[in-house]
């Protein structure tokens, strides 16, 4: 067997480590965020949609949602009365992946939504730069129903107003807690047009509530929330506090506190003690004469 020389060798280890150092290896991405949804693309307003996604940065996903008659800096998914600019928050698992159902039949500000494709935002909490989108086409139902006022305050008339399908004379409408007790429950005559309204005076305490309407004819009920607040506190006044006064229940009047200053005395009565002084003494005098 022929020997290699120890310097071919040596020179082949060097050029070894030479290549390794040239061609350095593909490294991976830092992080990733991802969003998406399970199901065809699009549903009716109010049915539940599931996105799910992957977020390697942080551990938590902020989720929101922009589209016609919703704020242009998103608003939180489950609830489309929050401030502009805010998110849902979603925990990221250890595997960093994270999964949230959108209950969106009990989310308030439903009525906000219509027929119209919308985006859904997942951005990593502690950095606002990391975020993904996805489309989803939302439908509105030709059988709804809105809450006006919503909010609205105990004692308030409500008015409940949507369409329903022709053909129907009438629909069921309830109202539960959160509890799912069914505290109140309602027939509305429907038009011959669809068009329904159905309204009551709220005897409810500030809570949220789910208003469910449904027909015969109706597959899947068509639910709704409602909030009722307690009202603004009244203005407060800032003033000089008046005591009040204590009445005596006996009905005598109390004597009035003593003053401090001392009576005038009355001018007529030194001469009046001098008158009688002098009358005094001419009497005495006569008597002494005799």
């Amino acid at each position: 067997m022929r020997k290699i020389p120890v310097i071919k060798i040596f020179s082949s280890i060097l050029l070894l480590c030479a290549a390794a150092c040239i061609l350095q290896p593909v490294m991976a991405e830092n992080g990733t965020i991802t969003i998406a949804y399970r199901g065809s693309g699009g549903s009716y307003i109010g049915e539940t949609v599931v996105f799910d996604g992957r977020n390697t940065y942080g551990n938590t996903t902020l989720i929101k949602i922009t589209g016609p008659n919703l704020p242009s800096d998103g608003v939180q998914v489950n609830n489309l009365n929050a401030p502009s600019g805010t998110a849902t928050s979603v925990g990221v698992d250890s595997d960093g992946r994270w999964k949230y159902v959108w209950y969106a039949s009990s989310v308030p500000g439903l009525e906000k939504l219509q027929t119209a494709r919308y985006t859904f935002t997942a951005t990593d909490s502690s950095d606002s730069t990391k975020s993904a989108t996805t489309s989803y086409m939302l439908k509105k139902p030709e059988f709804y129903i809105t809450v006006s006022p919503n909010p609205s305050n105990p004692g308030d008339y409500i008015e409940l107003i949507g369409s329903a399908e022709q053909g129907i004379t009438s629909a069921k409408i309830e109202i539960s807690d959160t509890s799912g007790t069914v505290l109140h429950t309602f027939t509305s005559p429907v038009g011959s047009s669809g068009y329904m309204s159905y309204g009551f005076h709220g005897d409810l305490v500030p809570g949220q509530y789910t208003v469910t309407v449904s027909t015969p004819s109706l597959k899947d009920p068509y639910r709704t929330v409602m909030t009722v607040v307690a009202p603004e506190s009244s203005m407060t006044v800032t003033g000089v506090v008046t005591a009040p006064v204590t009445l005596d229940v006996t009905g005598e009047i109390p004597p009035a506190p003593a003053s401090t200053t001392l009576p005038a005395r009355s001018p007529v009565l030194p001469a009046t003690i001098l008158a009688a002084l002098i009358v005094s003494i001419v009497f005495m005098h006569g008597i002494f004469r005799r």
